[in-house]
């Protein structure tokens, strides 16, 4: 009995690894993608009004961010689709005019948006496919 609970939690372990491993590269996978496409954020520096441009890369790192959208519902097919409407996005970065760490404004939030969604969709969505095989194998396996 002990023996058999400790391959199951073992099988957990793996596919918790798995899976994470998994988000991971399609992380990667979709900046790689982001940044071939050409992709700039143009962003303006909120102390001083510098205008200067980062790439997916840059913007992606970790970091504070505030915003105000308002979902907008359109009709796609059979579908009814929400996607937010961005009035205003800000991060935190070192501004290369003023050099102080301020809030800086992305003047092209709902561009980006619209050209790093299919990306990500299509990257974590292989992902998660995966994933669910993955789960349907284990669980024929252990049943």
């Amino acid at each position: 009995m002990l023996a058999w609970l400790a391959v199951v939690l073992l099988a957990v372990l793996a596919c918790v690894i798995v899976m994470v491993g998994m988000f991971a590269t399609a992380w990667r996978r979709t900046l790689a993608q982001v940044e071939a496409s050409g992709l700039r954020y143009r962003m303006r520096c909120e102390s001083c009004g510098h205008e200067f441009s980062l790439s997916p890369r840059e913007f992606a790192r970790i970091g504070m961010r505030r915003s105000r959208s308002a979902t907008r519902t359109r009709v796609e097919g059979p579908m009814l689709v929400n996607e937010p409407h961005y009035r205003y996005v800000a991060k935190r970065f070192v501004c290369p005019a003023c050099g102080e760490k301020v809030w800086c404004e992305n003047l092209n939030a709902n561009e980006a948006r619209d050209a790093v969604n299919p990306i990500a969709l299509r990257n974590f969505g292989l992902a998660l496919a995966v994933l669910v095989v993955i789960g349907f194998a284990v669980r024929a396996v252990l049943a």
